[in-house]
């Protein structure tokens, strides 16, 4: 269905890179059968490894297939995305329009935040990409080191969300996926009191989820390089932008109440 969305999109011409890391469910076959080019794996290891430096691996691969191509933008989409048919070209022209260099919109049913651009339904631009080498680095947290590089170079990143797409399987959180996202949160620098509050989010609502984001945070996991810094300085603004608009509804609030109280 994923693919059958994609075939659909008003933008042409598209072409459509599968990855299959040994997959037993015919996936393969049935992608062929559709038209796309499908990049074989041969997957060495058992288990999940959704949110694992794998994970970079194996979109690579279908990023070597395009990148002597002559493209615009690419995308990159998991195997439970179906798209509205204007999806593509309306994240592009918006994109264009906002001078964004990577932006996606926003799968039903989901809450983002201003620099939230999803890793499936996400598009890039070709050019600027190139620039990075036209690869995930082979990292925790590889998908949001992109929007990390992009802002830290001066671009723009864009959610749009009234630009929706469906999910086949809703996204969970499970304990496993919060430890790596804390080793993520650790692998791309962030600022210690901006992760603690961010795990702390997680833990008034699921204790254990909370707990395994800060362990993964604090366990020993090498860092990114050519972000170092710039991570922390982003979520030093953001947080001041934050507490400043909070003091401001407050005052705005207080004064309301004052002038109330006068006039009754």
């Amino acid at each position: 269905m994923s693919i059958e969305s994609l075939l659909q999109q008003s933008v042409k011409p598209l072409r459509i890179v599968v990855v299959d890391d040994s997959s037993v469910d015919k996936t393969a076959l049935i992608a062929e059968k559709l038209g796309a080019t499908v990049v074989r794996v041969r997957r060495e290891f058992e288990g999940s490894l959704s949110g694992t430096p794998y994970i970079a691996l194996l979109i690579n691969k279908g990023f070597e297939d395009l990148e002597g191509l002559e493209l615009d933008y690419v995308m990159v989409s998991g195997a439970d995305s179906i798209y509205p048919n204007y999806y593509v070209e309306e994240l592009a022209r918006r994109m264009r329009r906002d001078g964004a260099v990577i932006a996606s919109g926003v799968a039903v049913g989901e809450e983002t935040s201003e620099y939230g651009v999803r890793g499936s339904g996400r598009l890039v631009d070709a050019n600027w990409f190139r620039h990075l080498g036209f690869r995930y680095p082979l990292c925790y947290g590889f998908e949001a080191w992109l929007i990390l590089k992009a802002l830290s170079e001066g671009f723009g990143v864009k959610v749009y969300r009234d630009l929706k797409f469906r999910l086949l399987r809703p996204t969970r959180i499970s304990v496993r996926k919060a430890y790596l996202w804390g080793k993520a949160m650790r692998s791309l620098n962030y600022w210690w009191p901006y992760a603690i509050a961010r795990s702390l989010k997680f833990l008034i609502r699921s204790p254990p989820i909370g707990v395994n984001m800060v362990a993964g945070f604090l366990s020993s996991t090498d860092s990114v390089r050519d972000l170092k810094g710039f991570t922390e300085r982003l979520q030093k603004a953001v947080t001041i932008g934050l507490v400043k608009s909070y003091v401001s509804r407050l005052t705005h609030s207080s004064c309301e109440r004052v002038l109330n109280t006068r006039l009754e």
